[in-house]
């Protein structure tokens, strides 16, 4: 009579153990380091993208908006004939020229640049939008340029004795015409910062738009 079949088991012993143990950590591990490494990758990638979009949105600003700045004027309430400019610290508020469509509104383009709340902020109008009057009274469209912004800075050029100067401010009672070129500083929350330069398209004294005027700023 034949004896049943038996099946041997044979238990792990300690050290089987702790050797699958210890392959299994460095499986963890090196799973985690790629993971870890890709999502660093993955977070620089995305600062660098956030980056790029925010300077290319700037420099278009400054190409397509500052470049075409021009000296535009218009009569205020007591019908004198003032310069659409107003040059700030930290804002901006003038006239562009713009390429225009058939359904376009105009070749003129009232803008404000400034800090809001940690952006930098674009604000357009077709429609005379005036520095001197007063804030609710005037519509305009809103563009976010650039986020995690502290604070921006505008310098203005004029030529001082065949040699450019820049002041911080530009105000209506010292100049005529509007400044040569606009230099604007944009300080990041990281602390860095960045310069733009721009010279302006309308900057001569014998050319102006607005009141009907041609000449005589």
């Amino acid at each position: 009579m034949s004896r049943p079949y038996r099946v041997s088991r044979h238990n792990f012993t300690l050290v089987e153990m702790a050797i699958a143990m210890a392959i299994l950590v460095v499986v963890a591990l090196i799973i985690g380091t790629a993971s870890a490494t890709f999502y660093n990758g993955y977070r620089r990638s995305a600062k660098v993208t956030e980056q790029l979009k925010a300077y290319l949105a700037i420099d278009r600003i400054m190409d397509q908006n500052i470049r075409n700045l021009i000296p535009f004027r218009w009569s205020d309430e007591l019908e004198e004939s003032r310069l659409v400019f107003e040059g700030k610290t930290d804002s901006l508020h003038f006239v562009t020229l713009r390429r225009t469509y058939g359904n376009d509104r105009g070749a003129l383009l009232f803008v404000r640049l400034r800090v809001e709340d940690g952006e930098l902020v674009a604000e357009y109008s077709s429609y005379p939008r005036l520095p001197w009057e007063d804030e609710g009274k005037q519509e305009y469209a809103r563009e976010v340029i650039a986020k995690n912004v502290r604070s921006i800075r505008f310098l203005y050029a004029e030529e001082v004795d065949e040699e450019i100067e820049f002041e911080d401010t530009w105000e209506e009672d010292d100049h005529e015409a509007p400044p040569l070129a606009i230099q604007m500083t944009v300080e990041w929350n990281d602390g860095t910062s960045e310069r733009w330069l721009r010279r302006t398209a309308g900057s001569g004294s014998n050319s102006t738009f607005g009141n009907r005027q041609t000449s005589g700023l």
